[in-house]
Formats: C-alpha cells, sequence, structure tokens
C-alpha cells in the first residue's frame, strides 16, 4: 500500500467511477429511473472531485524533479482533467435521460466506456510501485 500524498486522489476517484458504474448499470437493468440518475450523480462528483484536486491540492513541483512520485502526480493530473471531461459527458448522459432524449443510450454506454478506461487508469496508478 502506498503511503504517499497521492494516494487518496487516486482513491477517490477510482472508488466513485466503481459505484457510478454500478448504479447506472442496476438502474437501467432493474428500470429504476431513481438509481440511473444517483449514479450519473455519483459519476458527475468524481468529476468534481478529481477538478478539486487538479486545481488545489496536486502540484509536481513539491516532488524533487526526476522522482517517480513527481512524474505519478504528472499523470495524475492528466487522468484527474480526462475524468473531469468525463463528467461532463455524465452530465449530457443526465439531461439526455432526463429529457427523454433518443439518442440517450448511445450516450449513456459511450459514457460509460469512458468510464471504464479511466477506472483502469486510475487503478493502473494505484498499482503503480512507489
Amino acid at each position: 500500500m502506498q503511503t504517499h500524498e497521492l494516494y487518496l486522489p487516486m482513491l477517490i476517484p477510482l472508488w466513485l467511477i466503481f459505484i457510478g458504474i454500478a448504479l447506472v448499470v442496476i438502474g437501467f437493468v432493474d428500470k429504476k429511473a431513481f438509481i440511473t440518475i444517483s449514479g450519473w450523480g455519483v459519476l458527475i462528483v468524481s468529476g468534481l472531485v478529481s477538478l478539486y484536486y487538479n486545481l488545489y491540492q496536486i502540484s509536481p513541483t513539491h516532488f524533487p524533479d526526476g522522482s517517480e512520485l513527481a512524474e505519478t502526480a504528472r499523470i495524475l493530473i492528466s487522468a484527474g482533467w480526462l475524468n473531469v471531461a468525463g463528467a461532463v459527458l455524465a452530465l449530457a448522459a443526465l439531461l439526455f435521460f432526463y429529457f427523454k432524449k433518443r439518442r440517450y443510450m448511445i450516450l449513456a454506454v459511450l459514457t460509460i466506456l469512458f468510464f471504464a478506461i479511466q477506472f483502469f487508469q486510475f487503478y493502473g496508478l494505484i498499482q503503480k510501485p512507489k
């Protein structure tokens, strides 16, 4: 287990993405609109958490140049910005779901795939040795 200060910025979005994807899929399968809306909301919160960490917490300059932690911080910042972009996609999917647009299913599948890729990117960052 890693104990450096980048652990929480990796772990929190990872679990939020997992919970959000699970809620969206369960809500779709059970045809429960509240669970689906909750899932999209969790994915949006995941993007907001990443935005907070990118703007106020993570800085590669806190680590010595050329260290692995500085490189991990740079990768984490880019993953965080991708997670913010995913939150915008999740917001669009939530609006499409709420207003019952015809192309909701296509957007939902693409957004879930995007977040699945993000999940494995954060998971890979956690597994990376320090």
